[in-house]
Order: C-alpha cells, then sequence, then structure tokens
C-alpha cells in the first residue's frame, strides 16, 4: 500500500508532500500510453478519455456533496485558491463593482498562495482586512463580526493551518458571516483552503460551510501537479488563464487526464477512513509532543486541542531552526521549519511570529508532520536525536561564555 521508505531514513515532512499510493498510481497507469488520446478530440479514443474525466468528476462531486459542475481541476491547491480568490473578484468587477467598493476579509497567518493573491487584490485597490486570531491561531470568532462591512464579497481562510496544524472553526464562521451578509442585504462568498484536510476531516462543503474549496493530491497520497477546486451550485467565477475552453473556461488546458483519475482516487480513499486514521495518527502525535516538551524550554506553537491529528509545530529557545533540521537530516530525519511553500527566506515562521510575537519564537520553530505509516519507534528516534542536537548546541555555546 504504501512506498518503502529509504533505508536508515524516518520521513516527517507529509505536509508538504506525501507518496502516491500504490492503488492510486495502478489506475493511473492505463492513461499514461493505453488511453492516451487528448480528452478534446472528437474521435473514438477522445471520447472514451472524456467520459473517464467526467465519471471522476461525478465520483468526486458526489463525495463533496456538490453537483459535477462544481468539479474544477487545477495544477495544484495554489493555483484553485489563486483562481478562487482572483476568479470571484473579477466576477463582481464584470457585474459592475468597482474594487474600490470591494473588500475581502481573512487572517495573516495563511498559506502563501492566500497571502500573495490578496496582496495582488490590494495592490489592484480592493480593500483587504484581516481578522484576529488567538495566540493558537484560531480565528477569533467574537471580533470577527467587526471585519465584516457592505463591502466585503469574500471571506477566505484554511481550514488546517499548513505550519501549525490549527482547524479553524469553519462552520461557525460561515454562521456569522452569513448572518452579516443578510443583515447588509449583500452576497459574501466563503472560500476555505483545504488542501491539508482531506487525510484527517470532512471535506463536504457542507459540512464546513464552505462556497468554495481548494484541494490538492499531492497531500494526500495522490499525484504531485493537480489540484481541485470545488464550489456549490450557483457560484459563478471569472478565469485567470486563457486559452482553450476546458474547464467550462475557467482552467484552459489539455486535461491531464492520469493526474486527474489519481487525484479522485487518492481523495476519495483518504475521505473513507478519516476518523479511524486521525484517532490512530493522533496517539502518535500526542506521545510524541509529550516527548518533546521534554526539553527545556520548547513549547508547542498553535492549539493542543484543536489541532489537525498528524502536525506537531514546536520551537525551542535559543535553537536556530533551519540548522537543527539540516542537523536532523544527516542523522536520518526529514523535516521542516514551515510550510515548504514558504521555505527558502531564512526569515522564520511568519504564522508563529504573527501567534506569537516572538521574533526569537518564530526563528527557533521546528514542524514535523506524520504520515499514515509513521512508527512510534520512528518519533521516539526523532526526539532522541533533537534533544541530542540542542544539549550539544547549548554545551558549546557555554564554552565560548
Amino acid at each position: 500500500m504504501f512506498w518503502k521508505q529509504q533505508k536508515n531514513r524516518i520521513y516527517l515532512d507529509y505536509a508538504a508532500a506525501t507518496p502516491t499510493r500504490k492503488e492510486v498510481v495502478s489506475v493511473m497507469l492505463p492513461y499514461f500510453s493505453t488511453h492516451f488520446a487528448n480528452a478534446g478530440s472528437i474521435h473514438k479514443e477522445g471520447v472514451h478519455v472524456a467520459q473517464t474525466i467526467e465519471k471522476a468528476r461525478l465520483r468526486l462531486a458526489q463525495l463533496l456533496h456538490i453537483k459535477p459542475q462544481g468539479v474544477v481541476f487545477t495544477s495544484s491547491g495554489t493555483e484553485s485558491n489563486n483562481l478562487a480568490l482572483l476568479g470571484i473578484v473579477e466576477k463582481r468587477k464584470k457585474e459592475g463593482v468597482a474594487y474600490a467598493d470591494m473588500e475581502v476579509v481573512s487572517t495573516k497567518i495563511e498559506h502563501p498562495s492566500i497571502q500573495q493573491a490578496l496582496n495582488k487584490l490590494e495592490a489592484l485597490g480592493v480593500g483587504v482586512v484581516y481578522a484576529d486570531v488567538t495566540q493558537t491561531g484560531v480565528i477569533d470568532t467574537h471580533t470577527l463580526p467587526l471585519y465584516i462591512s457592505p463591502k466585503t464579497v469574500l471571506f477566505c481562510c484554511s481550514y488546517v493551518n499548513s505550519e501549525i496544524g490549527t482547524i479553524e472553526p469553519t462552520t461557525k464562521i460561515a454562521r456569522i458571516i452569513r448572518e452579516k451578509a443578510k443583515a447588509f442585504n449583500t452576497a459574501i462568498h466563503i472560500h476555505i483552503d483545504a488542501a491539508q484536510a482531506p487525510l484527517w476531516l470532512p471535506c463536504g462543503l457542507d459540512q464546513i460551510g464552505a462556497d468554495s474549496i481548494a484541494l490538492d493530491a499531492g497531500k494526500c497520497y495522490g499525484p504531485k501537479g493537480v489540484g481541485v477546486l470545488a464550489y456549490i451550485h450557483g457560484v459563478t467565477l471569472e478565469p485567470i488563464l486563457f486559452g482553450g475552453g476546458q474547464e467550462r473556461g475557467l482552467r484552459p488546458s489539455t486535461l491531464p487526464t492520469p493526474l486527474i483519475v489519481g487525484c479522485v482516487e487518492a481523495l476519495c480513499i483518504a475521505q473513507s477512513g478519516y476518523e479511524a486514521r486521525a484517532n490512530k495518527v493522533a496517539l502518535l502525535r500526542d506521545a510524541f509532543i509529550s516527548q518533546l516538551l521534554l526539553i527545556p524550554d520548547c513549547v508547542l506553537n498553535g492549539s493542543a486541542t484543536d489541532r489537525v491529528a498528524n502536525n506537531i509545530n514546536i520551537s525551542i529557545a535559543g535553537v536556530d531552526a533551519e540548522f537543527a533540521v539540516v542537523s536532523l537530516d544527516e542523522k536520518g530525519v526529514a523535516c521542516s521549519t514551515k510550510s515548504a511553500c514558504g521555505s527558502g527566506k531564512g526569515d522564520g515562521s511568519t504564522v508563529v511570529r504573527i501567534i506569537s510575537n516572538d521574533e526569537s519564537r518564530a526563528r527557533s520553530t521546528i514542524r514535523f508532520t506524520l504520515g499514515e505509516e509513521t512508527k512510534a519507534q520512528e518519533l521516539q528516534v526523532t526526539a532522541k536525536l533533537l534533544s541530542d542536537h540542542v544539549t550539544y548546541i547549548r554545551s558549546a555555546f557555554k564554552k565560548f561564555d
């Protein structure tokens, strides 16, 4: 079922990338070399592929409790988020609402694909408003109504924060927003980035109170390079890419049949057993957290209770996170300092910086994310290696004091 891990390596970066299940690879293979035709072609080979894609679309729509017309296949969760945010605003602009008369509400702890899209909207003249979050990274639902105005056309946030693993109370948030929209006699679109959720949480749009969600197959044991924007009946968007008329004009490109069938298979498997999977992995998570907190000055980032089953995010005072991650890598453990999409800047975790208002805590952040196949012994080894690293670093500094 699972990939064979490289000997003597421990992989704990599943939020960044998961292996592709053997079952998923199996359903994909025929569409690489046997049924390889373009779904836009009118010959028998093309029609067969087109029918395959539509069957996959229907299957996913049923899983997410929406109509098939509400499933758009994209290249990633990032593209799905961009299409949702820019597509909704551009649709309102086409309907005659000026950029200056629109506001979008979000938070400052979102994935870069949302934050950068918000920056683009702000550059166009759209008002961007950031709601309060608590010290655990949960949206403050008590103050949220203060940020919703008659100008609000869109609210967006993550279902599961990709760095600290906090689960947002999306149904409660949606209820607040819809009550405000009703009071203002306006329409407010609710978009949820659910890329980190399918393995651990329900993702039906009605279950989380969303008008649209973004998904990424590469985060749930599916192929990389394919994502989904799913939305309820009645939602209309403007395209942000231009070319052919594929995906009802919203995503012009030759449809990647192998990736699409693999994406749907992976999402269906993920959702079919998410509760049992979450319960099992959460036990490993909690035991691992307990071991890590034995390290002096180690603190947990995010909520201890409203937390996705596979995420552990810590800060250790005085420890350089990137050096620690490199040291663990040399000893056979793969982990990260933050979201892979935000890596490479060397400036610490923006999410932790915002929720803690502590620069040193933001720069000493390490993220471990577990998979279905993670074993307790691997976590025990990792905790020991990290503890030894911290002891060594601190003792080395004392020699120079």
